[in-house]
């Protein structure tokens, strides 16, 4: 936690916690994680999800950006001429 600079008082503090447990929580409840209700405290600390492509919600969503998709075409283009060549 960061070292107090400013005066700010417990509900603060408080509220900034509980809305960080509720974002979590969201999250926990669409990947089907069960989490006891006394334990909720542990979703106020460190990371609940995947950073990856399948479970961001960004990629999913919105597909990759371009340099990715000319990344990808790249491979299976190379993929293509490598099947092409050995199957001859």
């Amino acid at each position: 936690m960061k070292p107090r600079t400013t005066n700010r008082d417990r509900a603060y503090y408080r509220h900034h916690r509980k809305r960080v447990i509720d974002r979590k929580w969201r999250i926990a409840k669409q990947i089907h994680w069960q989490i006891k209700k006394n334990q909720w405290g542990r979703l106020a600390k460190g990371k609940i999800h995947c950073s990856c492509g399948l479970c961001c919600e960004k990629s999913r969503l919105l597909g990759y950006p371009k340099a990715e998709k000319a990344r990808i075409e790249g491979i299976r283009h190379q993929l293509m001429e490598y099947f092409q060549e050995h199957m001859r």
